[in-house]
């Protein structure tokens, strides 16, 4: 356990009381804290956390909005799992919502920098373990943890995009080892696998093939193409095995629409296990 959850511990059963992390930290819940920048939302589970999950928000919405996912909390509670909703940049004066900076313009917040601000934040204000938080978002929440997954995989243990893709132009080369979990919807028509163009062409969407292609590079994958297949349910799943120790890149492709579809929860929780966040009892 983190000394400070420790210490507090002790000092309130000498005292006769019930210990409370998020009254100790002073937010949680639907409490916001604040870092540097901007403000996240964090609901921990019951007992002692294994590991973290960022889930970042699409775009014009929210942090805050996030955590009305009550059944994303229950399932990653449940599982031993903090989850964690940070707030993105305003979209604009007169326009309500928020969304990130997956462009990385110099002009609008580092959302890389903010974002490993809030877990540096995370993990000392709760105890959270620092090795083991993973950074998920969906859309334009994807999209954002694909930019930190490429251009600072360091910042956390894995990557879980949904239905997100970088932005045009891709960069040349990505960083890594990476350990990423990208999932799509085949017939998705606002993020397609292919991409396209948005905003009467100003911004254009990558190609999910060349961006995979970037991570498998990054974690020195022997072959181009999968080498595992998985098709026997709803999602299909395909898995890179031969490559650069440390790292791991899995695609899950589902019928579905732009969504995190059904059946998501724990297919994210099993690879987080499989990959190593959380850890062996």
């Amino acid at each position: 356990m983190h000394p400070l959850r420790l210490m507090l511990a002790g000092l309130t059963l000498s005292l006769g009381l019930s210990w409370n992390v998020s009254h100790a930290a002073g937010c949680g819940g639907e409490v916001a804290c604040e870092v540097a920048g901007g403000t996240y939302y964090v609901a921990m589970p019951k007992d002692e956390a294994k590991g973290t999950l960022f889930f970042l928000h699409g775009w014009g919405g929210s942090g805050k909005g996030q955590m009305k996912n009550k059944g994303m909390i229950k399932a990653f509670n449940k599982a031993g799992y903090a989850l964690i909703a940070p707030t993105g940049q305003p979209r604009g004066q007169g326009r309500s919502g928020y969304r990130w900076n997956a462009f990385a313009f110099e002009q609008f917040r580092d959302d890389v920098a903010f974002l490993r601000a809030v877990a540096d934040d995370a993990a000392a204000r709760f105890g959270l373990p620092r090795e083991r938080m993973g950074l998920g978002g969906f859309s334009g929440g994807g999209m954002m943890a694909w930019r930190v997954a490429c251009d600072a995989p360091e910042n956390f243990a894995a990557y879980l995009p949904v239905a997100g893709l970088l932005w045009r132009p891709l960069p040349e080369d990505c960083k890594g080892p990476v350990k990423m979990l990208h999932t799509h919807g085949w017939s998705d028509p606002v993020v397609p696998i292919e991409g396209r163009s948005v905003a009467g062409g100003r911004y254009t969407q990558g190609d999910l093939g060349v961006g995979l292609d970037l991570i498998r590079r990054a974690n020195k994958c022997i072959k181009d193409d999968p080498d595992k297949y998985d098709v026997s349910g709803t999602m299909w799943h395909r898995t890179w095995t031969k490559c650069q120790e440390g790292s791991a890149l899995e695609y899950v492709l589902h019928p579905a629409g732009h969504k995190v579809p059904r059946g998501w929860y724990a297919v994210a929780l099993d690879w987080l296990a499989r990959v190593g966040i959380t850890p062996t009892l």
